[in-house]
């Protein structure tokens, strides 16, 4: 037993919008059993282009029912039904939110006309209700407005269930399935091949253009969690309308996954990631001596030729670093710039100087050559506190061990670590650095101290 639904609105999200028109059609797969279509006051004023493409002013509409007044018959109508519409999650959406804010808990199953057309009548230019009815050649007298779609809606619906001969119907019908979630313009095959493995996925437009990137530790039980609900905010709709392909690539690991999920990001700057787009200026601290031959520390813009002490990416994390070094080494805030204040008596260069040099010992330490074990035989390395890149590395044990064979006896101990270096990289694929990526290795390695190898 089917309700065939239209509804028309003042927007395209349920959260900000209202329905100012509906139309239920009642089947039972042979013939219509009764028909409901009200004109409903949305409370707000519709906006002229939706006027000028429905035909719905808001004189039309003043005198209409609001929809808290004929949600209760709404309800009865639809609540043991399989709610049936074009582009279902964009009706179901707008219906289950309105009936929810009414007193009303709907939990329907869904068929969605459009992903049925194309299973049924593949390879068709288009899908739109639009398209197939010129297609089919179904007269629809009121396009754009709920009961003109809606009946446009039944007449597809039957073609659809005389042409169905894989029981496509059935299966949506028999068992309630993740797949009745999913965008219209994706297939359930896409799904099916998803491993349930840690990697980063890619949500791609109608023009293949990447416009999401996610990670996750399980591949599919994530991007299956994107469409399991009917969420009416205004991205969890462009999302449906816009997602038409799903590529993905496996990691290692979880650390793995969010490293290159921050790479991606930062190198495609998708449509609808919010987190993690943004300019990372960095600032630099720089040393230099000053007419009096003090060795002075002072704060800047990330230059390409001078090369930093520290690099940070915001203004305040370089002053508090700064100020740190001011407290720990007895070192007046003027000579970083920190202060105007300038002190009554600057101390001598030679015990200033010292203390600069104990403060670059300090930073060096810092900066360590160190691969991160991720797990069987992956790697991420870090090259004198950056990172370099990561990736497999196979018997890394005998490697290092074969090259300090190799190198015994040499008096030059730098070489055999370049040796033992370059031999690593080798195995790994250098990728670019930034301070996401930065933190998720430093939180790794602080709650994982043993998965670090000194280099």
């Amino acid at each position: 037993m089917f309700a065939i639904i239209d509804i028309e609105t003042t927007g395209g999200f349920g959260t900000q919008n209202c329905i100012t028109e509906i139309a239920i059609i009642l089947f039972n797969g042979n013939e219509i059993e009764g028909k409901y279509q009200t004109l409903i006051n949305p409370e707000r004023p519709i906006q002229r282009y939706v006027q000028s493409m429905t035909g719905i002013t808001n004189a039309m509409v003043a005198s209409a029912p609001r929809f808290n007044d004929v949600a209760a018959n709404i309800y009865n109508l639809i609540k043991d039904r399989v709610f049936v519409a074009h582009n279902v999650n964009f009706d179901y959406s707008f219906v289950k939110s309105h009936l929810k804010t009414a007193g009303f808990e709907i939990d329907l199953p869904k068929i969605c006309t459009v992903k049925l057309s194309r299973k049924v009548f593949p390879g068709l230019p288009k899908y739109g209700l639009g398209s197939l009815s010129n297609h089919f050649n179904i007269t629809n007298e009121a396009r754009h407005r709920a009961i003109g779609d809606a009946q446009a809606t039944t007449k597809l619906f039957e073609l659809i269930l005389k042409n169905d001969v894989n029981d496509e119907v059935g299966k949506l019908t028999k068992k309630r399935k993740a797949s009745q979630y999913l965008p219209p313009n994706l297939t359930t095959d896409i799904i099916t091949l998803i491993p349930s493995l840690p990697g980063v996925y890619y949500f791609h437009n109608n023009k293949e253009k990447i416009i999401y990137v996610g990670k996750a530790i399980n591949l599919k039980k994530r991007v299956s969690s994107h469409f399991s609900n009917n969420k009416t905010s205004k991205q969890k709709q462009d999302f449906l309308k816009e997602i038409y392909n799903i590529t993905w690539k496996n990691c290692s690991s979880d650390l793995t996954a969010q490293i290159f999920e921050s790479i991606e990001i930062k190198r495609l700057w998708p449509k609808f990631n919010k987190s993690q787009k943004h300019y990372e200026r960095q600032y630099g601290v720089f040393m230099f001596e000053d007419a009096l031959s003090y060795t002075r520390l002072a704060i800047d813009n990330k230059k390409k030729i001078l090369k930093p002490i520290a690099t940070f990416g915001l203004l305040v994390e370089a002053r508090q670093f700064l100020n740190q070094l001011c407290n720990d080494f007895d070192i007046h805030p003027s000579m970083f710039f920190l202060s105007k204040e300038v002190p009554e008596k600057l101390p001598s260069v030679k015990s200033y100087n010292k203390k600069i040099n104990e403060i670059l010992a300090a930073i060096n330490k810092t900066k360590q050559t160190y691969l991160v074990h991720d797990g069987a035989m992956n790697y991420i390395l870090i090259e004198e506190g950056k990172f370099y890149g990561m990736g497999q590395i196979e018997k890394l044990n005998s490697l290092l061990f074969e090259n300090k064979v190799r190198s015994k006896g040499l008096k030059n101990n730098t070489k055999t670590t370049i040796n033992t270096l370059e031999l690593i990289k080798q195995n790994l694929t250098q990728y670019p650095e930034n301070f996401t990526v930065q933190s998720y290795i430093n939180n790794y390695v602080l709650s994982n101290p043993d998965s670090v190898i000194p280099l």
